[in-house]
């Protein structure tokens, strides 16, 4: 049967001829991304092994909706319409992930040749449509005989294995590909399926130790093949070596209130998060506040360990979603349960003030891009700088037709305010090299099944046609422009009130002042009262305003504002209610003697 036509008609040609207001560097790497479990399909074809997320998928219960990604996106049988819909984007680079099933069904030994195939094949075509290939080894797809036989990342062995999959993958594509990813987000990854318990492996026996174990082992893996890649490509003259990163998945954290207990709370929560990850990376130990909280239950790293790991990242890799409020735990927010894995953290989380929720309830906060950013340079001064290898939102799946779910307007207005908050940063001196937006395609969204999408590109259900979203449309516009101006696409962000909240106070004071000396008419009353409850709505705004920019020293001091105002209207109010009661009987006195 004759597959559907691309939809590349609705992707735009060439870029208007004005200056994007938000204007990127010519060498940014503009980017998007997929990684083969959710992607590809394909999963007992082309001689692929099984992996973790195979098992789980096909257990009852595990996956909403009972959704297994057995044919995902059909990236497997589709690549080349995938490369032909990436050039007539214009987008640059491509993060792929790579099937270490697909590649080693075992996980160790024997390497499947048709799997090294299908990925040499695709990481040509790339190349030849002038699309550079940023390859991740391994994105939670572990070969299920690792699991079954050696406990998957609980063990080292996983990590020795890892390190001989990630050679041969140097071996084979390396000359094609100069940037590699070697893990993505171990922690999350570690949380997830050693804590929570809602990914593979799904344990929660020993959610206090185990998921700093596995995490502790894929550091390993990371440093090791770090390590075995520069050892490989040393002959080569240093601008022809390739790079290596991994890919460190952090929120921000902002302080609840301007006291120090809760600064205090914001910079231990940053340390269990980001810290966890990158202070390794960067310093060779993980962070003092850790250490402190977790004792031996945390591993530790040998001299040797510590040097491989400060020398193994050539740049940050990160990926970032959201934003969260944090405080130190009260009487009215009392510290977890010891026994949950979050207990050690020693905080507690609130909603961001002002952030819209996405759909699965995360924050919508860009100035917590800009402030982590900032944070990350200031604090490990990264070589090589930072590239966000995964940003993106997620939008409930549905079977809409196709011209009403490419309408993701909320997509587009996350894509401008995050790349915003990106130019903004920036623009202060720290070195964003690149944005990848998630994802480039509708995919399998782990265990929410099908019923959340982050895809630029709708897959329409059933056919799996590909259909092009507002916001590819958006996205490749900027890409091909070199960025973006302030009116491109929808976006109900709060606008600032302060010039207007001036303007009305000031038409309040003559008011006020031509009242002096003398009782305001009820006219005049009734004027000061609406002006006062205007400048109050005016406040709340810039407030919410200050809350979107991250700026919450602002935003009380606005909140006071508002705070007085409302409370000098009801007092107006209340005076003008008296005087009209009192005037009432006169003026039926005044009529009774007419």
């Amino acid at each position: 049967a004759r597959r559907p036509r691309l939809g590349l008609s609705v992707l735009p040609g060439p870029p208007r001829s004005r200056m994007p207001e938000y204007k990127f560097p010519p060498a940014f790497a503009w980017g998007t991304g997929s990684s083969a479990y959710q992607t590809e399909g394909g999963w007992q074809s082309g001689g692929r092994g099984l992996s973790i997320w195979d098992a789980w998928s096909h257990t009852p219960g595990r996956v909403a909706g009972g959704a297994v990604a057995d044919a995902a996106a059909d990236h497997f049988g589709r690549w080349r319409d995938d490369v032909r819909l990436l050039h007539r984007m214009g987008v640059p680079y491509y993060r792929l992930s790579l099937s270490w099933a697909r590649i080693m069904p075992a996980g160790v030994g024997a390497v499947n040749e048709d799997g090294i195939r299908f990925y040499s094949e695709l990481i040509d075509s790339l190349l030849r449509h002038g699309i550079r290939p940023v390859v991740t080894l391994y994105h939670w797809d572990l070969p299920l005989p690792l699991q079954l036989e050696h406990d998957g990342w609980l063990s080292p062995r996983t990590a020795a294995a890892f390190v001989a999959y990630a050679s041969l993958c140097f071996e084979r594509f390396g000359g094609r590909v100069l940037h590699w990813l070697t893990l993505h987000a171990p922690a999350q990854h570690a949380v997830n399926g050693y804590a929570r318990g809602e990914h593979p492996p799904g344990r929660t026996v020993a959610p206090t130790r185990e998921p700093y174990l596995a995490a502790h082992n894929m550091l390993l893996a990371h440093a090791l093949a770090a390590a075995r890649l520069r050892k490989m490509q040393a002959a080569r003259p240093t601008d022809q070596r390739a790079l290596i990163s991994l890919g460190v998945h952090a929120d921000w954290r902002e302080a609840l209130s301007g006291s120090e207990a809760d600064a205090d709370a914001a910079q231990r929560s940053m340390a269990f998060t980001l810290g966890w990850m990158a202070a390794p990376l960067y310093t060779g130990a993980y962070p003092p506040a850790m250490r402190a909280a977790l004792g031996d239950a945390l591993p530790s790293f040998t001299a040797e360990q510590a040097a491989l790991l400060r020398n193994s990242s050539d740049f940050f890799a990160l990926q970032h979603y959201s934003t969260l409020m944090v405080s130190r735990p009260n009487a009215t927010f009392p510290p977890l349960p010891e026994t949950s894995f979050y207990a050690a953290e020693g905080v507690r989380w609130h909603s961001t003030r002002g952030a819209r929720k996405n759909s699965l309830g995360w924050d919508i906060a860009p100035f917590g891009l800009y402030k982590l950013l900032k944070h990350i340079d200031e604090t490990y001064q990264p070589r090589g700088g930072i590239v966000i290898t995964e940003s993106g939102f997620p939008s409930r799946g549905d079977d809409a037709a196709p011209h009403e779910a490419t309408r993701d307007t909320a997509r587009v207005c996350y894509l401008k305010r995050y790349l915003q908050a990106v130019h903004r940063a920036m623009g202060e001196g720290v070195p964003v090299r690149g944005y990848f937006v998630w994802s480039l395609l509708d995919a399998a969204e782990w265990e929410h099944g099908f019923g959340t999408r982050f895809g630029l590109v709708r897959v329409e259900p059933g056919t799996l046609a590909r259909q092009p979203k507002a916001s590819a449309v958006f996205y490749t516009r900027a890409v091909k422009a070199g960025g973006f101006n302030a009116s491109d696409g929808e976006c109900n962000a709060t606008t600032q009130a302060a010039p207007r909240f001036r303007a009305e106070g000031a038409q309040l004071q003559a008011v006020v002042n031509a009242s002096r000396g003398g009782t305001p008419s009820l006219e005049v009353s009734r004027t000061m009262l609406l002006r006062t409850v205007r400048l109050a709505a005016l406040a709340g705004q810039q407030a919410r305003y200050e809350a979107e920019q991250g700026d919450f020293a602002a935003a009380r001091q606005w909140d006071s504002k508002v705070a007085r105002l409302v409370s000098g209207a009801e007092r107006q109010k209340r005076q003008l209610a008296k005087r009209v009661e009192q005037q009432q009987p006169a003026e039926a006195e005044a009529a009774e003697a007419e």
